[in-house]
Protein backbone atom coordinates (compact mmCIF):
# COMPACT_ATOMS: atom_id res chain seq x y z
CA UNK A 1 0.00 0.00 0.00
CA UNK A 2 1.25 3.42 -0.83
CA UNK A 3 1.94 6.37 1.36
CA UNK A 4 -0.74 9.02 1.03
CA UNK A 5 0.34 11.76 -1.36
CA UNK A 6 -1.42 14.59 -3.13
CA UNK A 7 -1.01 12.74 -6.41
CA UNK A 8 -4.02 10.64 -7.46
CA UNK A 9 -3.51 6.88 -7.23
CA UNK A 10 -5.04 4.22 -9.47
CA UNK A 11 -4.86 0.57 -8.40
CA UNK A 12 -5.17 -2.04 -11.15
CA UNK A 13 -5.92 -5.68 -10.41
CA UNK A 14 -3.59 -7.78 -12.56
CA UNK A 15 -4.34 -11.49 -12.94
CA UNK A 16 -2.23 -12.41 -16.01
CA UNK A 17 -5.37 -12.42 -18.20
CA UNK A 18 -6.06 -10.46 -21.37
CA UNK A 19 -8.85 -8.70 -19.46
CA UNK A 20 -6.40 -7.49 -16.80
CA UNK A 21 -3.97 -6.38 -19.54
CA UNK A 22 -6.80 -4.34 -21.04
CA UNK A 23 -7.58 -2.90 -17.61
CA UNK A 24 -3.94 -1.85 -17.21
CA UNK A 25 -3.89 -0.16 -20.62
CA UNK A 26 -7.14 1.65 -19.84
CA UNK A 27 -5.75 2.73 -16.46
CA UNK A 28 -2.55 4.06 -18.05
CA UNK A 29 -4.61 6.32 -20.27
CA UNK A 30 -6.72 7.44 -17.32
CA UNK A 31 -3.58 8.09 -15.26
CA UNK A 32 -2.27 10.35 -17.99
CA UNK A 33 -5.49 12.39 -17.87
CA UNK A 34 -5.48 12.60 -14.06
CA UNK A 35 -1.75 12.92 -13.46
CA UNK A 36 -2.04 9.77 -11.35
CA UNK A 37 0.35 7.02 -10.31
CA UNK A 38 -0.49 3.45 -11.24
CA UNK A 39 -0.15 0.49 -8.87
CA UNK A 40 -0.61 -2.84 -10.64
CA UNK A 41 -1.48 -5.39 -7.94
CA UNK A 42 -1.34 -9.17 -8.33
CA UNK A 43 -2.81 -11.34 -5.56
CA UNK A 44 -0.88 -14.54 -4.99
CA UNK A 45 -1.56 -17.63 -2.87
CA UNK A 46 0.63 -20.66 -2.37
CA UNK A 47 -0.90 -23.68 -4.12
CA UNK A 48 -0.18 -25.83 -1.05
CA UNK A 49 -2.58 -23.75 1.09
CA UNK A 50 -5.62 -25.29 -0.57
CA UNK A 51 -4.57 -28.92 -0.32
CA UNK A 52 -6.13 -31.36 2.08
CA UNK A 53 -3.88 -32.40 4.94
CA UNK A 54 -3.69 -35.94 3.56
CA UNK A 55 -2.82 -34.87 -0.02
CA UNK A 56 0.73 -35.65 -1.15
CA UNK A 57 2.95 -32.58 -1.20
CA UNK A 58 5.90 -34.08 -3.09
CA UNK A 59 5.57 -32.04 -6.29
CA UNK A 60 4.33 -28.81 -4.74
CA UNK A 61 6.87 -25.98 -4.94
CA UNK A 62 7.86 -24.25 -1.72
CA UNK A 63 5.98 -21.00 -0.96
CA UNK A 64 9.08 -18.86 -1.58
CA UNK A 65 9.65 -20.53 -4.97
CA UNK A 66 6.05 -19.98 -6.02
CA UNK A 67 6.11 -16.39 -4.79
CA UNK A 68 9.29 -15.70 -6.75
CA UNK A 69 7.81 -17.27 -9.90
CA UNK A 70 4.57 -15.29 -9.53
CA UNK A 71 6.56 -12.09 -9.10
CA UNK A 72 8.74 -12.78 -12.13
CA UNK A 73 5.76 -13.71 -14.33
CA UNK A 74 3.84 -10.62 -13.24
CA UNK A 75 6.82 -8.31 -13.76
CA UNK A 76 7.46 -9.74 -17.23
CA UNK A 77 3.82 -9.40 -18.33
CA UNK A 78 3.52 -5.85 -17.02
CA UNK A 79 6.86 -4.88 -18.59
CA UNK A 80 5.47 -5.98 -21.96
CA UNK A 81 2.69 -3.42 -21.55
CA UNK A 82 4.23 -0.67 -19.44
CA UNK A 83 7.98 -1.06 -18.80
CA UNK A 84 8.04 1.86 -16.37
CA UNK A 85 5.76 0.15 -13.83
CA UNK A 86 6.78 -2.16 -11.00
CA UNK A 87 4.04 -4.58 -9.94
CA UNK A 88 3.00 -5.31 -6.40
CA UNK A 89 2.68 -9.04 -5.73
CA UNK A 90 0.81 -9.54 -2.47
CA UNK A 91 -0.08 -12.73 -0.65
CA UNK A 92 -3.74 -13.46 -0.04
CA UNK A 93 -7.12 -13.99 -1.64
CA UNK A 94 -7.69 -11.61 -4.56
CA UNK A 95 -10.62 -9.76 -3.00
CA UNK A 96 -8.81 -9.11 0.28
CA UNK A 97 -5.62 -8.00 -1.46
CA UNK A 98 -7.41 -5.67 -3.89
CA UNK A 99 -9.54 -4.12 -1.17
CA UNK A 100 -6.48 -3.60 1.04
CA UNK A 101 -4.40 -1.96 -1.69
CA UNK A 102 -7.28 0.15 -3.03
CA UNK A 103 -7.87 1.68 0.41
CA UNK A 104 -7.31 5.40 -0.07
CA UNK A 105 -6.97 5.05 -3.85
CA UNK A 106 -8.80 7.32 -6.25
CA UNK A 107 -9.81 4.43 -8.50
CA UNK A 108 -9.71 0.63 -8.65
CA UNK A 109 -9.59 -0.77 -12.19
CA UNK A 110 -10.42 -4.42 -12.86
CA UNK A 111 -10.62 -6.45 -16.04
CA UNK A 112 -13.56 -8.66 -16.93
CA UNK A 113 -14.40 -11.08 -19.67
CA UNK A 114 -16.86 -9.78 -22.26
CA UNK A 115 -20.50 -10.08 -21.28
CA UNK A 116 -22.03 -13.38 -22.34
CA UNK A 117 -25.82 -13.58 -22.00
CA UNK A 118 -25.60 -17.38 -21.85
CA UNK A 119 -23.30 -17.39 -18.82
CA UNK A 120 -24.48 -17.44 -15.22
CA UNK A 121 -23.77 -13.76 -14.87
CA UNK A 122 -21.66 -10.99 -16.29
CA UNK A 123 -19.37 -10.66 -13.29
CA UNK A 124 -17.23 -13.11 -11.38
CA UNK A 125 -16.93 -13.29 -7.59
CA UNK A 126 -13.88 -11.01 -7.34
CA UNK A 127 -15.52 -8.26 -9.38
CA UNK A 128 -18.80 -8.61 -7.51
CA UNK A 129 -17.09 -8.38 -4.11
CA UNK A 130 -14.89 -5.43 -5.12
CA UNK A 131 -17.87 -3.54 -6.56
CA UNK A 132 -19.78 -4.10 -3.33
CA UNK A 133 -16.99 -3.43 -0.83
CA UNK A 134 -14.37 -1.10 -2.32
CA UNK A 135 -14.14 2.32 -0.69
CA UNK A 136 -13.25 4.01 -3.96
CA UNK A 137 -14.82 4.07 -7.42
CA UNK A 138 -14.37 0.83 -9.39
CA UNK A 139 -14.05 0.70 -13.18
CA UNK A 140 -14.61 -2.62 -14.95
CA UNK A 141 -12.82 -2.91 -18.30
CA UNK A 142 -13.46 -5.60 -20.91
CA UNK A 143 -10.93 -6.39 -23.66
CA UNK A 144 -13.11 -4.87 -26.38
CA UNK A 145 -12.87 -1.48 -24.63
CA UNK A 146 -9.17 -1.25 -25.61
CA UNK A 147 -8.09 -1.32 -29.27
CA UNK A 148 -6.59 -4.80 -29.89
CA UNK A 149 -3.44 -3.50 -31.57
CA UNK A 150 -2.52 -1.74 -28.32
CA UNK A 151 -2.98 -4.68 -25.97
CA UNK A 152 0.38 -6.30 -26.76
CA UNK A 153 2.48 -3.20 -27.46
CA UNK A 154 4.30 -1.42 -24.61
CA UNK A 155 2.81 1.91 -23.64
CA UNK A 156 4.97 4.80 -22.52
CA UNK A 157 3.39 7.88 -21.04
CA UNK A 158 5.42 10.88 -20.05
CA UNK A 159 4.50 12.07 -16.61
CA UNK A 160 3.25 8.72 -15.33
CA UNK A 161 5.70 7.98 -12.51
CA UNK A 162 6.99 4.53 -11.72
CA UNK A 163 5.03 2.94 -8.88
CA UNK A 164 6.85 1.40 -5.95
Amino acid sequence: MSEKTDQPRIVVGFSHSSASASALIWALREAQLRGAVIEPVHAWQWSGECRASYAPMGNVPRPDEEREAAGADTARMIADLAPHLAPIVAHGPAVQVLLRYSEGADLLVLGSRPYDPDSQGPLGPVLTACLARARCPVVVVTPEMVPPQRVHRPLEFAGVPRSA
